[in-house]
């Protein structure tokens, strides 16, 4: 499952990296699962040198973004009616919502709390529908409830500069850099074997 598969960095990097990195590709692979890897390049300054010399491949660079309440500024687009969906009982602390234009839906997004900080993720318009709100809509209302619930903080990962404007127009700010690192795909595919 995409998203679900990664894995993060939390001991200190020292000299028992490299053979860490291996013990996780073997772990990955006994699972019939490519290694990935995701962190903040601020963090974990020396871990992507690391996983060059390891053999894997930088997947992805993204500005990693934050808001705090008092930065939000939210944006309403009327033509836009967001609905929330019913919570997946398999996974309680994720909201999601769907917003819709003319009665269909135009775009989707969730977020995922622990204690009061939040991830917003899987934000994605379909594209008959792009240039409308629709994400700058469905995104306030998902932090406006994460606020309103007593959250203190929503985080997020913009996947190229045109995400990256929106967030900073409803108050987040670049905060580093996540970086996603993979096995290469010749033997990510003898992993699921």
């Amino acid at each position: 499952m995409v998203g679900f598969n990664y894995a993060l960095p939390v001991d200190p990097l020292d000299e028992r990296l490299p053979a860490a990195i291996a013990a996780l590709r073997a772990r990955y692979r006994s699972h019939h699962e490519p290694l990935r890897l995701e962190f903040n390049e601020e963090t974990w300054p020396e871990l992507g040198a690391a996983l060059d010399r390891a053999g894997l491949i930088l997947e992805s660079r993204n500005a990693l973004m934050a808001c705090e309440p008092g930065e939000f500024r939210p944006f309403t687009s009327s033509s836009v009616v967001v609905r929330f969906l019913d919570v997946d009982p398999r996974y309680p602390s994720t909201l999601r919502a769907v917003g819709e234009l003319a009665g269909q839906v135009a775009g989707r997004a969730s977020i995922g709390t622990v204690d009061g900080v939040a991830e917003l993720y899987g934000v994605v318009t379909d594209p008959p529908f792009r240039r409308r709100g629709v994400a700058a809509t469905i995104c306030s209302a998902l932090i406006e409830r994460q606020f309103h619930d007593g959250g203190s903080l929503v985080f997020l990962d913009a996947e190229n500069p045109g995400a990256e404007a929106l967030y900073e127009r409803l108050g987040f700010r670049r905060i580093g850099a996540r970086l996603t690192y993979a096995e290469p795909e010749e033997e990510a595919s003898r992993s699921r074997k």
